[in-house]
C-alpha cells in the first residue's frame, strides 16, 4: 500500500481514527489480511448516494445517478456472490437539503456516500456532515479548488477535475481562436462561479474589464448582464448551471447579444440549453471529458443498461462508486476510517489491474486481501493527498444544428498561451 503517514493519514490519526489508520500499516500480508476479515458472502457492502434530483442542476441529476447506479447493475449482471446495498437521497442543489439527506443516510448507518454535485453543496455537507461523522465522501462533479485544501481529516475524495484547469483551457481558446484581447465574466453565486470566474481571469492573456456574479431567481438578469457588457468585452465567459442558465441566455439573445464571443462553462454544456435556447444561441464552451483507460467499456455498459450515451460526469460518477465499493471490499467493513485508509491503496497502488466491466472481479480479490488497481472510466483516478483525482481533458464544444458539436479535445498543455 502506499505511505501510511501521507499528511491525510496523519490527520486522520489526529482526529481520532489511528486506530484504523495503524492497522492498515500493519497488515500488509495478503494472508494476513485475508485471514482477519469476514467472508465476502458474509456481509453486505453499503453506500449512500446524495444527489440532485431536484433543483438547479435537475435536469443533469438522473444521468448521474445512472452512473452512481451502475456498478450495481454490473454486479447484478455478473451473478456474483456479492450483497450491495445503496440508499439515495436528493440534494435538490441545495447544502441544507443536502447536509440533512447525508445525516439521514449516516444516521442510517452508511460509511460511505457519493456525492454531491454542485461544488457549495459538497462543501456543506463534508464540513457539515461527513467529515464530523468519520464518513467517507467521493464527489463525481464538484470541480471548486476550495475541495482541495478543506480540513477533511483524510475523508473527502472526488473523480472530477479541478476547475483551474478549465480555466486555462477557456480563457486560452479565447485567445488563440477567437482573438480576444479584452474579456468579462458572468457568474453563478457561490463557490463554483467566484472560483471559475476568478481561475479564468487569472488565466487570460488579455484585459478582464469586468466580474460579475447573479442570483438564480432574482427576477430577472438584465442588471448583471448589463454591466458584465458595459466595456463591450470581445468574450463574455458564462459560468452557469442549465436552470439559471436557460432564462439568461433567453434574456441575453433577446435584449443584449452583441459583437461579443459568448464562452459558456461546463455547467451550460446539457441538452436543457438547447431546448431551451432552441436555435438562438450560439456559443463555445468548455467541459471535462472522459478519456480514462476504462472509457469504451463504461459506455458499453451504460448504454445496454439504459438505452442512452452517457452524459457530463456520468463516467466520474461510475468511477467515484467503483472506488468507493473496492475500498469498502478491501477494508473487510462498512466503517468509514477503514474505507478512507483504502480508497487511495485500491485506486493508485499496486495490483491486479481492474476497469470497468471487472467489477466483481476487482471486489472478490480486493475481500480476499489482495492489492487491486482501478483504473478509471473518466480517467486514471489516483487520488493524491487532497483527495482529487479525475480527468485532465477537456472538450472543447459548439452549438450547431440543435446539437453539442465537439471541436476537439485538449489538455491544458496542449493550447498555446
Amino acid at each position: 500500500m502506499t505511505d501510511c503517514w501521507n499528511r491525510r493519514g496523519y490527520l486522520g490519526a489526529v482526529g481520532g481514527t489511528a486506530l484504523s489508520v495503524s492497522a492498515g500499516c500493519l497488515t500488509t500480508d495478503a494472508d494476513d489480511r485475508a485471514e482477519s476479515r469476514p467472508r465476502l458472502s458474509d456481509r453486505t457492502l453499503r453506500y449512500g448516494i446524495v444527489l440532485p434530483l431536484s433543483g438547479e442542476l435537475e435536469q443533469a441529476g438522473q444521468a448521474l445517478l445512472n452512473g452512481v447506479t451502475l456498478p450495481a447493475a454490473e454486479l447484478d449482471a455478473a451473478s456474483a456472490d456479492i450483497d450491495l446495498e445503496h440508499e439515495v437521497a436528493d440534494s435538490e442543489t441545495s447544502p441544507v437539503s443536502a447536509v440533512d439527506a447525508a445525516g439521514a443516510l449516516i444516521d442510517d448507518g452508511v460509511p460511505a456516500i457519493v456525492g454531491a454535485a454542485a461544488s457549495d453543496v459538497t462543501l456543506q455537507m463534508i464540513q457539515r456532515a461527513t467529515i464530523p461523522s468519520d464518513v467517507v465522501s467521493c464527489s463525481p462533479a464538484s470541480t471548486t479548488p476550495t475541495l482541495s485544501i478543506v480540513n477533511d481529516r483524510g475523508y473527502s475524495f472526488r473523480t472530477a477535475p479541478v476547475d483551474s484547469l478549465q480555466a486555462v483551457i477557456a480563457a486560452r481558446l479565447a485567445v488563440a481562436e477567437h482573438g480576444a484581447n479584452t474579456a468579462a465574466t458572468l457568474y453563478t453565486s457561490g463557490d463554483y462561479g467566484r472560483q471559475l470566474s476568478g481561475a479564468f481571469s487569472a488565466s487570460f492573456d488579455g484585459e478582464i474589464q469586468r466580474q460579475v456574479s447573479f442570483a438564480s431567481g432574482d427576477g430577472g438578469y438584465g442588471d448583471p448582464l448589463e454591466t458584465a457588457l458595459a466595456d463591450d468585452p470581445d468574450v463574455l465567459f458564462l459560468i452557469s448551471y442549465p436552470e439559471s442558465g436557460v432564462p439568461l441566455l433567453e434574456e441575453y439573445y433577446a435584449d443584449h447579444a452583441g459583437d461579443e464571443t459568448l464562452f459558456v462553462s461546463d455547467g451550460l454544456q446539457n441538452e436543457a440549453v438547447i431546448e431551451g435556447v432552441e436555435d438562438r444561441i450560439d456559443a463555445y464552451g468548455t467541459a471535462p471529458t472522459s478519456s480514462g483507460p476504462g472509457q469504451a467499456e463504461f459506455r458499453s455498459l451504460y448504454r445496454e443498461e439504459y438505452d442512452a450515451d452517457p452524459g457530463l460526469f456520468a463516467a466520474n460518477c461510475y468511477d467515484a462508486a467503483a472506488a468507493v465499493l473496492l475500498a469498502n471490499a478491501a477494508a473487510g467493513e462498512n466503517d468509514g476510517p477503514a474505507i478512507a485508509d483504502r480508497m487511495r491503496e485500491v485506486t493508485a497502488g499496486e495490483g491486479t489491474e481492474i476497469l470497468p466491466g471487472d467489477l466483481a472481479d476487482g471486489i472478490e480479490r480486493a475481500a480476499a486481501g489482495e492489492p487491486v488497481h482501478y483504473r478509471g472510466a473518466a480517467g486514471e483516478i489516483e487520488f493524491d493527498e487532497n483527495g482529487d483525482g479525475g480527468s485532465v481533458e477537456y472538450e472543447y464544444f459548439t452549438f450547431a444544428d440543435e446539437a453539442i458539436e465537439v471541436l476537439d479535445e485538449l489538455t491544458p498543455t496542449e493550447v498555446s498561451p
